[in-house]
Order: C-alpha cells, then sequence, then structure tokens
C-alpha cells in the first residue's frame, strides 16, 4: 500500500493506493491515520479512488479511527470510494456514518457542516 500526503488548506490529504486488508496494509493505515491524527489539526480526506481491495480489517480501522476523530471534533470524509467499498459500507450498515464525496471539492465545500 502506498500513501501519498499532503495538506490541502487546514486539512490533511491522503491519497492511498494498492489494497487495505488483514496484515501489513491495514497497520500501515492504522499508523498513517495516527500520525494524521496526532500531527496535524483540521479533517482529514481520505482519497480511495486508488484502492484495489479492502476487507473487513481495512473497514474495521475506518470505523476505529472515525470515533477517535469525531472525539476531537474532527471528521474522516471518504473521497471517491468504489461502488464495492460504498456497497460495503452500506451492507454493513455504515454509510450513514462515513461521509463520502465523489471528489476533493465536494468534500471541501461541506467542511463546515
Amino acid at each position: 500500500m502506498i500513501v501519498e500526503k499532503r495538506r490541502v488548506g487546514d486539512h490533511t490529504l491522503l491519497r492511498v493506493e494498492g489494497v487495505i486488508k488483514l496484515g501489513e496494509s491495514a497497520q500501515f493505515l492504522a499508523q498513517t491515520l495516527d500520525r494524521a491524527l496526532a500531527e496535524e489539526g483540521g479533517h482529514v480526506l481520505l482519497d480511495l479512488e486508488k484502492i484495489n481491495y479492502i476487507d473487513s480489517t481495512g473497514i474495521g480501522e475506518l470505523v476505529g479511527y472515525l470515533g477517535r476523530f469525531r472525539e476531537q471534533q474532527r471528521r474522516l470524509m471518504l473521497i471517491r470510494p468504489s461502488q464495492r467499498i460504498r456497497k460495503l459500507l452500506e451492507v454493513a450498515q455504515l454509510d450513514e456514518l462515513f461521509p463520502a464525496y465523489d471528489d476533493l471539492e465536494a468534500a471541501l465545500a461541506t467542511e463546515g457542516s
């Protein structure tokens, strides 16, 4: 898994590529989100456009961090999740918890809400 990190205004954009599954990739995602939570301010925009696969462990990591971000009055927003990821969130009844946007501009336009 590859993660590209950059600041977009007051927020952190994480562009993730590859797979997120049990093992090293899920741990790497967790470490990346931990750093963003500890080191950065603002919301975190997680660009999933180039994620080929995510398993229940990856979804579990996202759910766990969603709560941690909310505790700090911050948001973890999903950008460009594939139809498969959207369907997984819907089946698990998590789609209402995760703000998901078709592009970065749409996410930034709702940052105050």
